[in-house]
Parts: C-alpha cells; structure tokens; sequence
C-alpha cells in the first residue's frame, strides 16, 4: 500500500496565509485498517503510511519553503479521527505541532456508528475475516497472498461499511476514546469543531432508502438509532416530531448523538491539559453537498464547511457575499492557527474560553451544548 504526498495547490488557504500544503491521503481505506492475525502492522498500515508522510514532510519541506518545525496535521471526518490516533500514537511525537480536527470526534464508540472510531483487536481480526471470505481467500493456503492477488476495485466492493484503526496495537496502543480522557495525547494546540447539522445528510440518506419518519412511528426510528434503544422515550420528547419535520429532527438526532456532544466533550477533555479552540459551523444554507436536490434541507450538515476554506477539485464557490466574507474570517483563523497555534488577532475576536459560532454576518461565541442536548447524550454509551 501506499499514500500520495503531493504539494496542494489550494489557493484559497495560500492566500489566507499558509505557506505550504501537503495533500497526504490513504487510497484504500480497506487496506490501511485491514485486521489480520499474525501480520505485523496490521489495523494500522493507514495510521503508519500517515506517519510516513509526516517524516518525509519533516526531512524535505525546507526544500519547498516549508518549516520542519512547523507543521500543522489536519483532517475532515474521518481524516479528524486520524488526526486525534495520531495524537494518541506514541510513535508520532514530534512529527506534527498543532492540530485541526474538523467533525470527527475522539470519543466515538460502536453505540454511535455514524461518526469514526476504533476497534479492538478481535473486531478487527474479524473483518479482516469477513472480507477474506467475501473476495474468496478465506479457504485458500495462503490467504494474504490470495488478498494481495484481489483486484483493487473487487476489495473496495467487499468492504462494506468504513474500515477502523485498530488500538491495542504497538502503534496505537490506547483506543483513542481512553487517551483523551485520560489525558495521554500530545500535548499540542488543538483547534477542533462541528458542523450544526452533522446528521441531516445521513438522515436524507436514510429517507431517500425507503424509511419514513413520521410523529406515528418516530419512537421505533428513534430506537434503532440511539446509543441506547432503552431511553428513546427520553429522545422522543427532547426531539418531538410534528407533521412532516420528520428529516430535520431526524438528522438532529444523529448529528448531536454522533458529532456535536461528542466533538464538545472531546474540546472540554483536550482543553484541560492543552491550548484548544474550539468552533460550531452554522451557515443555515451552504452550498449544497450533494449533486442531487435533498427530500428536505439540510442546513449546516457534514462537509459543508469545505468549500468556505478550500478550493475543491477547482470548482468555483458559488456564495453569496455574506458567504464570502465568513469563508474569508474562516480562512484567516485556520492559517493563524497554523501559523502560530492561535487563531486570534483578527476580527471577530475568538477566545479560548467559548465556542466560536461561525455564520455568514454572525461570527461570535456561542453555546450549543443546550441546543443539541448535550446533556442527554452525555448519559448514554
């Protein structure tokens, strides 16, 4: 396996102010996390490929302008979660000197399957197993030379649902959810965030297969996606649904249980021991995600913030000017960040001590916690 290290050329953050951009990124996930006894390395090759990448950023970007002892590792969903096991991975210490974690907590779990998270060794063994047996090596003398025989586009048909970094390995020791709650993480500034409505697209998702959401069967939607099926009451009367507002609180659902309460907690445990800002992204009408209109809309849901700070596949960003104006004010915080581990010093202040809401024309500290019920969540797995 390998991992592409390319120079972006990402105009909107170099005009921000980032001097280099190094575009790292594992080509198949399937194989970066495949769990398999007996092979070194295995559950983390994407992890390690990861850490590669950094030491080769670390011996050769002086040749490109860029400053070794200046790195900022960043990452989007599960790029995030990345992000967070490479600061609970011994092994990458002093490879990277501050950190951006865009929608991808560190305290996932399997109770919360939307958002990233890691596995143990015997889950990993056995989806190692499961794909074996899927693509036909599960029999065969030698299964990993089977595996590595399989065609690429045969093994990502196989995968099934998104592959996990396995912890309880010698590169990720601790699952990353117990690092930061015990504090064993690098001890880096962390500028960390969610999107306002996560969940939307996830739900839209859902409904567009065929599941209805309605005031009558909501409390059995509800129980097949909560973390714990035996309080859906609870969540049925913190997120009641009237007539056909069934997708809005639907993707509420997912996006506070999965990313907002989770990235929340995630800041308030990074927080106690290192420099962390944190942030809640809140345009109510981005630019849309999906090529396909949505059956209902879906506000500030995962990835939007991705067009206010890059330039994606050189597509224009169609945005009005309060759009404009939010992705520049986003752009400068990131690159200050990087920069010098504070996004501050620019206008709108953003304090340590707050959530800074980033909306078009209303960029300031916030509180979600309450508005996404943060404290339900809090009690469940």
């Amino acid at each position: 396996m390998t991992i592409r290290v390319v120079v972006a050329d990402d105009q909107a953050l170099v005009r921000g102010g980032f001097r280099l951009i190094i575009d790292a990124r594992d080509d198949l996930e399937v194989v970066g996390f495949l769990g398999r006894a007996g092979l070194p390395g295995s559950g983390t090759f994407g992890l390690a490929d990861q850490q590669a990448a950094l030491r080769y950023v670390r011996r050769n970007i002086g040749a490109f302008g860029g400053d070794a002892r200046n790195v900022t590792l960043a990452g989007e969903s599960a790029g995030a979660y990345a992000v967070c096991a490479q600061l609970a991975s011994p092994a990458a210490a002093g490879l990277f000197h501050r950190a951006i974690m865009e929608s991808g907590p560190c305290t996932g779990g399997p109770a919360r399957p939307f958002a990233p998270y890691a596995v143990g060794p015997a889950v990993a063994e056995a989806a190692g197993a499961k794909l074996a047996d899927a693509v036909g090596c599960a029999r065969r003398a030698d299964v990993l030379g089977c595996l590595r025989r399989v065609p690429v586009a045969r093994l990502l048909a196989a995968q099934g649902a998104d592959a996990q970094p396995e912890y309880g390995t010698p590169l990720l020791p601790r699952d990353p959810a117990g690092a930061v709650a015990s504090g064993r993480m690098a001890r880096v500034p962390v500028l960390i965030g969610a999107n306002h409505d996560e969940g939307t697209v996830w739900a839209a998702g859902i409904i567009a297969a065929g599941t209805s959401v309605t005031p009558a069967n909501w409390p059995d939607v509800v129980r097949e996606f909560v973390p714990d099926p035996a309080r859906a009451a609870e969540v049925v009367a913190a997120y009641p649904v009237h007539g056909t507002d069934g997708g809005p609180v639907f993707g509420a659902v997912v996006g506070d249980a999965n990313y907002a309460c989770p990235t929340l907690r995630t800041g308030s445990l990074l927080a106690a021991r290192q420099p962390v800002w944190r942030y809640e992204f809140a345009d109510p009408d981005p630019p849309r995600p999906t090529p396909a209109p949505p059956p209902f809309p879906l506000g500030a849901t995962h990835t939007t913030e991705l067009p206010y700070l890059f330039d994606l596949g050189g597509r224009s960003r169609d945005m009005t000017e309060g759009q404009h104006r939010l992705a520049d004010t986003m752009i400068g915080y990131w690159t200050r960040f990087a920069r010098s581990g504070d996004p501050g010093g620019g206008a709108p202040r953003w304090t340590r001590s707050q959530v800074q809401g980033l909306a078009p024309d209303r960029t300031g500290p916030v509180r979600p916690g309450a508005v996404h019920h943060c404290g339900l969540w809090a009690t469940m797995p």
